[in-house]
Formats: C-alpha cells, sequence, structure tokens
C-alpha cells in the first residue's frame, strides 16, 4: 500500500512555543491513506457517471469510514501491457496486435504506457512512454515463440508499473495459456498484486477460434488459465475476459473488450480514506464500498494488507505533496 500522507498533530494548528532550554522533538503521528478506484455500473453493466463524494459508503471490515478524497474526473494512469508472445499465439498475434493498438490510441491521451513482452524470457520491450508511435513500432515487432513465463511476467510488470508517475495504477494482461516456466509460484505473485493498488486487467484468448498451435498436431492441447486470470482481477479491482471463438459472426470479441477497458479506465473513480483502525500490521482487511443507490453495483479491491510497524527513529517514506484539500495530485505531464 502505497504512503500518501503524514498528518502532524493538531492538525496543522500553530503549536505553542517552546522554550529554548526545553527544546522538545517535533512531535507527529504518521496516517495511511488507503486509495481505491471504484468502477460503479447499473445492474445491466453501464457504467455510472455524474457520482458525488456523498454518494458514496466506504466500510473497513463492516466500520463506516470517512472520505477522505475523492475524484470523479478522467485521471492519467500509468499502464502496463503484458504481451503473451509465446508459440501458442501464432495464430493470433495479429488480431491481438490491431487490438491493442486499438486499445492505446483510445486511452487517456496523458496515460503513461510500457510494454513487457513474455514467452521463454520475459522483456521490456518499450519503457513507459506517452509516445504512441514509439508504443505503436514496439506491439507491431512482437513475434510469437518459446514456452509461457506468465507469473514472472505478471510479477515484473507489478514491480514496474508502481514506479510510474501516475496516481492510477492498471496493467492489462493478454495471454492465451497457462504458465510453464516460471521461477515465482502463483500464490505469490496474487499476494503481490493485493499489496499493489494495481487494478489488473486478464484477457484470456481462447483457442476454438483457430486453436492454439493451430499448424500443431490435433492431439496438442494448451488452455486458457482463467483460475488466475479471473483471481487477479477479483482482488485488485480490475476484470477479466475469456474471449473464445474471438471472429465468430463476423465480430471481434478482442478488440471489443480492449475497448471496453479503455472505456472503463475513463470512467471510475478514485476514493481515498484514514482508515479508523490505526493499528499496524496484523492480517487482511476487508473493504465495502457501496453508493447509496442500491441498483448500482460497485466494483473495487476487496480489501488489503496494512503496512507492518517501522522500526523506531527510521524516516518514514511520505507523500504529502500527492494530497492537499481533499484531492491527490492527479496532474499530468508528458514525457
Amino acid at each position: 500500500m502505497r504512503i500518501f500522507s503524514s498528518v502532524l498533530l493538531a492538525l496543522g494548528l500553530v503549536a505553542q512555543p517552546v522554550p529554548a532550554q526545553e527544546e522538545a522533538p517535533p512531535l507527529r503521528v504518521d496516517v495511511e491513506l488507503v486509495t481505491l478506484t471504484a468502477t460503479v455500473t447499473s445492474r445491466t453493466g453501464t457504467y455510472v457517471g455524474g457520482l458525488k463524494k456523498e454518494d458514496f459508503r466506504v466500510y473497513e471490515d463492516g466500520v463506516l469510514q470517512e472520505i477522505a478524497v475523492f475524484e470523479s474526473h478522467q485521471v492519467p494512469i500509468s499502464l502496463g501491457i503484458l504481451f503473451d508472445t509465446s508459440g501458442s499465439m501464432v495464430d493470433k498475434i495479429d488480431d491481438v496486435q490491431d487490438a491493442v493498438l486499438h486499445f492505446i490510441r483510445t486511452v487517456n491521451p496523458q496515460d503513461e504506457i510500457f510494454v513487457l513482452r513474455f514467452s521463454s524470457r520475459v522483456e521490456l520491450v518499450e519503457e513507459f512512454t506517452d509516445d504512441r508511435a514509439r508504443l505503436e513500432r514496439a506491439v507491431r515487432r512482437l513475434r510469437a515463440r518459446g514456452s509461457t513465463h506468465l507469473y514472472d511476467a505478471i510479477a515484473e510488470g507489478l514491480e514496474i508499473v508502481q514506479q510510474g508517475r501516475r496516481p492510477k495504477k492498471a496493467l492489462l494482461l493478454v495471454t492465451d495459456g497457462n504458465d510453464t516456466e516460471s521461477s515465482i509460484a502463483f500464490e505469490e505473485v496474487l499476494e503481490r498484486a493485493q499489496k499493489s493498488e494495481v487494478l489488473v486487467y486478464g484477457m484470456g484468448i481462447g483457442h476454438s477460434e483457430r486453436g492454439s498451435f493451430g499448424h500443431a498436431p490435433r492431439a496438442f492441447r494448451d488452455e486458457v488459465d482463467m483460475r488466475v486470470l479471473n483471481a487477479l482481477a477479483e482482488e485488485t479491482g480490475g476484470k477479466s475476459y475469456h474471449l473464445e471463438a474471438a471472429h465468430r459472426g463476423g465480430r471481434d470479441l478482442i478488440d471489443e473488450a480492449c475497448q471496453e477497458v479503455s472505456t472503463e479506465l475513463r470512467q471510475q473513480y478514485l476514493l481515498a480514506y484514514y482508515p479508523k483502525n490505526t493499528a499496524q500490521g496484523g492480517g487482511y482487511r476487508r473493504i465495502r464500498v457501496e453508493t447509496r443507490n442500491p441498483g448500482q453495483v460497485v466494483r473495487t479491491r476487496p480489501g488489503y494488507y496494512p503496512p507492518q510497524k517501522k522500526v523506531s527513529g527510521q524516516p518514514r517514506r511520505t507523500g504529502a505533496e500527492g494530497v492537499a484539500d481533499g484531492r491527490l495530485d492527479t496532474s499530468g505531464g508528458t514525457q
């Protein structure tokens, strides 16, 4: 969990002067700001806009919290695209490239994006940039070959995206298979995702259209591991898609899903609160967010792990510049 603010004791009131001979060390209370990205839809799945701070209710372990920060405008994102280039993608990579390029062109122009490919190894093919031409060249160069280091790619993607400059962060994971050779276990990857504030969107490209390894013998089988994609999406507030027969009936389900993610990222709300439970460390804390309208559905991460107690005397990283008058610093520059 990212630390956004250190709040001075007495909430900014001027302290009484202390005689020089009795000079005391500064007294400070550190408070962790829990940030949430909330997607609000109707029961039929239509995105709901125009909500205000007072329309939301946030609960931590069943206790109502006070919302300290609320943003409803389109917030620039630090975004990572994790692109499966294993051998099983050989029959699909052109279609997926086109969908990803369409996605890149339709997200917020201020979003900074990196591209990570994974097969027999994980490689950063384009670092953070808002230059769409550079991103397009990077995606067009991708070729399919090798095995699938899926978990390694997710772990590295989480690490890179958290170094981004934007307050909101997300990963778009596109794959058609399951992990074959990663050095990290899925349980550890999931825990890292839970401890981050990163939205994970997973797209599982099915094999029924042309078949994975369409050029290979029928006996060869490879399946999308939707267990992984579903778990990552549920634990981070993102969404997962299982795209079978993606071009049956003249539709392009891969492109449609990419455009749905692009739209969703531009329709979300940013909420934050200082937990009433100020204890450090401990187990997982459950979060529930709802609106005053019972016909609306709110999707966000279901909880978080509080930070461990820091060793006394060590300075703590703070980001006070990120919070001012109940607003996050969501200005976006160019690179």
